[in-house]
């Protein structure tokens, strides 16, 4: 096990406290291997958690997990924020600084698809809580439902307060998460 930070064995620890079961952190060579079967990178904070401890409890993705079920759950998981966007594009309320609102759905999803290769990817964390590919020990947790998109967590470790019910939502002090290309755009 990897020494992990005081916010790492903090998170753990409310997790432990709250029911939630762990294995052993994944190792280096896990981490590579999940970024390579997912394509993905995960954030420095989230790599660092999970080489801590592994969350298994119901509800967490379990990155050691190599079944084609898993990959394949998983691999559904990371695609789910975009492909809900582009379901319920018609829905979404379009802004100013995305230009002039296309008249058609696949103009819509065409435009939508553009704006998301310019984001930061969504890594999962637990059900629809997600928090973006960015190189930054303070990365936000996002709650990603289709067009329901709101911050969960100034960082990992406030994340795990506000979803255990240690700290409410509408404590994050906002102006303390970095904004994201085309995510903030859709609070």
């Amino acid at each position: 096990m990897v020494s992990g930070s005081t916010n790492d064995k903090e998170g753990i620890n409310l997790l432990q406290q709250h029911g939630v079961c762990f294995e052993s952190g994944l190792t280096s060579a896990e981490i590579k291997r999940a970024e390579a079967i997912y394509n993905i990178h995960f954030p420095k904070c989230l790599c660092d958690f999970l080489m801590q401890a592994l969350p298994v409890s119901k509800g967490y993705y379990n990155w050691r997990d190599v079944t084609e079920k898993n990959i394949d759950y998983i691999k559904h998981v990371i695609e789910k924020p975009v492909n809900d966007l582009c379901s319920m594009a018609e829905d979404m309320e379009w802004r100013d600084e995305w230009g002039i609102e296309p008249k058609t759905k696949s103009e819509k999803i065409k435009r939508i698809k553009e704006r998301v290769k310019c984001a930061p990817q969504m890594i999962p964390v637990f059900c629809h809580r997600y928090m973006p590919a960015v190189d930054t020990e303070e990365a936000p947790i996002l709650s990603i439902h289709g067009t329901d998109i709101i911050y969960y967590g100034e960082n990992l470790t406030d994340y795990i307060k506000v979803e255990l019910g240690e700290k409410h939502q509408e404590g994050i002090n906002f102006q303390n998460i970095m904004k994201l290309p085309f995510w903030s755009d859709l609070m």
